[in-house]
């Protein structure tokens, strides 16, 4: 009997050891991988068939950087948002980290309606707005398992539920191998909607907050070397871009018509591989869109104790009453917007990840480099590297913005 116990315990362990090193990028992957990401990425492929897959290694390199200045004040226990109080001063840290906070809220509100409405499709809900309220009540239980490593494992079996339930659809399209190989080679056009998904692309990936929540876990994680930190984000990147790959390659395949809805980049695929594939896909899209609100709000659960010169960890009590508040906070904007405005769950997570990253993404990579010059001194080549990156990061949030402006003004 013991020996069946230690046969069956010891894949147990492993499974333990392998989300405890790689479960904080997997947190990654799903915090970017949300809603408005599945619907960004649709529109490449149905716009651009296979042509704009070579963006998704050029957004791994960029993000990769990001995350190297990040896990470098990781390993020094040296949480971003304590740098930005120590340069800003106490009394402007706390309405930054609260502005901060309540921008980032509105990815929340997005993806929050999105896993409603994936919730009413495939259950007996029947209304979006009691769906969008089970869905935040799911992620306050979720914040309320309190131990991380818990929260990592729900967060972990997830994703990677995810991640099945696009290979499955693509394993099915059964793809022409090389016209995904050709959109893997770097084509440059003057066309401006081509540019402007090249940056909507590179915007999927690098996915501030979650630099916020990377530089507060030292205490949950112990790690003291970069290269474990490296490791695990470089794993949730990479399965970002592969999920990524498969969102366009199935779009590109089916090429939806008309508007998006929740249903839309799956329903020319019903022909092709069957009627199971819509609730494969929504349930995925709804799982995507959960964890993505829920995460998201970890990084402000660390921020705003922060800012108050408070020492926070995952899941205690000033960690707790802070993302609980933003869920509701989400619950309460998200029913009136879509109640009394023309918006879809669709189209708020088409517009809310520019609202989310158009301030917040430049403000946090200028802060990362310049933590990194006061508390790292990189070699000179890293120094060039990181400020060009950054210098990417604020161009990409001007175009952001003129889109988003553009945007705004067609709804008005």
């Amino acid at each position: 009997m013991e020996e069946h116990s230690t046969a069956v315990d010891v894949p147990v362990e492993k499974a333990k050891e392998t989300i405890h090193q790689y479960g904080l990028g997997l947190l990654f992957a799903a915090n970017i991988f949300g809603a408005g990401s599945v619907y960004i990425l649709t529109q490449a492929g149905v716009s651009f068939g296979f042509g704009l897959l070579w963006v998704l290694p050029l957004t791994l390199g960029v993000g990769l950087t990001m995350h190297e200045m990040s896990a470098r004040l990781a390993a020094r226990n040296e949480p971003l948002m304590d740098y930005i109080r120590d340069v800003i001063g106490p009394r402007a840290a706390k309405p930054f980290a609260i502005g901060i906070a309540f921008i980032m809220q509105f990815w929340s509100v997005a993806n929050y309606a999105l896993a409603g409405a994936a919730l009413v499709f495939l259950t007996p809900v029947s209304n979006l707005y009691v769906g969008i309220i089970i869905t935040a009540a799911l992620g306050i239980s979720l914040v309320e398992l309190r131990v991380y490593s818990r929260i990592e494992g729900v967060i972990a079996a997830l994703v990677l539920a995810i991640f099945a339930s696009y290979l499955v659809i693509v394993a099915n399209l059964q793809p022409p191998l090389g016209g995904v190989a050709l959109g893997f080679v770097p084509t440059i056009s003057a066309d401006l909607n081509y540019l402007t998904m090249i940056i909507a692309l590179l915007g999927t990936t690098v996915y501030y907050p979650n630099f916020f929540i990377q530089t507060s876990m030292q205490h949950e994680k112990d790690w003291t070397a970069v290269s474990r930190y490296r490791k695990d984000h470089t794993v949730g990147l990479a399965a970002v871009v592969a999920l990524s790959a498969t969102v366009i390659i199935a779009a590109a395949m089916a090429i939806p018509d008309g508007t998006l809805t929740l249903t839309a980049p799956a329903e020319p695929l019903t022909d092709m591989i069957g009627p199971w594939v819509l609730s494969v896909f929504v349930l995925a899209v709804g799982a995507a869109s959960f964890t993505s609100a829920t995460g998201t709000l970890f990084a402000a659960g660390f921020m705003v104790p922060q800012s108050y010169e408070l020492t926070t960890h995952f899941g205690d009590m000033h960690f707790r009453r802070t993302v609980h508040f933003l869920i509701g906070l989400s619950v309460l904007l998200a029913i009136p917007i879509l109640a009394f405005t023309e918006f879809t769950p669709v189209r708020l997570a088409l517009l809310m990840p520019a609202v989310n990253g158009v301030v917040g993404l430049p403000i946090t990579a200028l802060a990362l480099f310049a933590a990194i010059e006061r508390y790292v001194e990189p070699s000179r080549l890293e120094r060039v590297i990181f400020l060009a990156v950054v210098v990417l990061v604020f161009l990409t949030s001007l175009v952001t913005a003129e889109s988003l402006a553009r945007s705004i003004v067609e709804l008005l």
